[in-house]
């Protein structure tokens, strides 16, 4: 699960709200009065802020409780630096031959995970886990060494999602390879936001916005308006640092790139999103942001499409339902931009 040290973005996402409280129909007939209301609790190795409107403070209270104590079970479930979690049980068994049953959330998870695998053309790999291990301390170092390459070729030797077998029927996990592990960093916080902003609204609270450090799910938009406001950060130049606004509600966003977390060696700038054929860092100097109806898909692109040519990324996002992409890429003479076709109805500031 990220950390500092792995996929925690630290992307200063934002929403741009109404303060105060507004006064709505309820249910077309009555007047109610929703309060906003704010919310902060660590979990994941990141900081997770719901903003949701309830009737009173002892409501929102616990519904917020509910959702935080509903990520810190996928947490538990999750997390490869949890040593008993059932995720680190399931990588423990690895090579064995036995496959292993599992809780639904997390078979859940892994199926998407390995369709995805399968639809980017393994660039997004979960069972990245024993390289993403190494470059967590290569990160670490005072001065970071490179892995040699009979490492990286023994590590590469365990990854890989056709590796991993799942049977629908019994809800069961076989690792194929001796010291596989696995690593869920690229996808499990949008996952967990998406499953607690489901919660809250079943629980009456459809009007809500969760930030899983800087995975941001949104519900229905705040009393009055028809939209959340949300900006997400952006590279205009070397040092130079902006914000692209967006109009947006149920819908998942999130951003990936190597604009906070990266690793110099021998002045050479990696990125903390691996390429899963050669096990390194990319070295381009990518930023992308998704928009999806899916969370997992927004946490899960958003880092493929660091991965991949701009053109060609642009191009497969535009070939998808419900998902919208900007791409933004440091080059000497300054940054260029891509945006898929449908992204430019959501933009605040164009």
């Amino acid at each position: 699960m990220p950390n500092p040290l792995i996929k925690y973005l630290q992307t200063v996402f934002y929403a741009l709200l109404l303060i105060g409280s507004i006064t709505i129909p309820d249910s077309g007939v009555v007047a109610q009065e929703l309060e906003r209301y704010t919310f902060r609790s660590n979990h994941m190795g990141s900081q997770f802020t719901i903003i949701l409107y309830a009737e009173n403070k002892e409501k929102a209270e616990r519904v917020s409780t509910v959702a935080f104590n509903r990520i810190e079970e996928i947490n538990q479930i999750m997390s490869d630096y949890i040593p008993e979690s059932e995720l680190n049980t399931l990588s423990s068994r690895s090579g064995s031959g036995e496959a292993m049953k599992v809780s639904e959330p997390l078979y859940d998870i892994l199926r998407i995970s390995k369709e995805i695998s399968e639809e980017t053309g393994g660039m997004f790999d979960v069972t990245m886990g024993p390289l993403t291990r190494v470059w967590r301390m290569t990160r670490m170092m005072p001065e970071p060494v490179m892995p040699d390459q009979k490492e990286l070729d023994d590590l590469l030797s365990r990854v890989g999602s056709q590796y991993m077998h799942l049977d629908e029927s019994n809800r069961t996990v076989l690792l194929e390879k001796e010291g596989m592990r696995l690593d869920l960093g690229g996808i499990a916080k949008g996952y967990a936001a998406e499953k607690a902003v489901q919660l809250m609204r079943d629980m009456g609270v459809p009007i809500s916005l969760l930030d899983a450090g800087g995975d941001i799910t949104l519900g229905d938009p705040p009393p009055g308006r028809d939209h959340w406001e949300v900006a997400v950060p952006m590279k205009r130049g070397e040092n130079e640092r902006g914000h692209i606004r967006m109009a947006l509600t149920g819908k998942s966003v999130a951003t990936s790139g190597d604009m906070f977390q990266f690793v110099d060696i021998n002045g050479t700038r990696y990125s903390h999103i691996l390429v899963p054929t050669t096990g390194l860092g990319a070295t381009r100097q990518l930023q992308s942001t998704v928009i999806s109806t899916n969370g997992m898909h927004a946490d899960a692109y958003a880092s493929v499409l660091t991965l991949m040519d701009p053109e060609k990324a642009i191009k497969w996002i535009n070939s998808l339902e419900d998902t919208e992409a900007v791409i933004y890429m440091n080059q000497t003479d300054g940054v260029k931009e891509w945006k898929s076709a449908g992204f430019y109805p959501y933009l605040l500031d164009e």
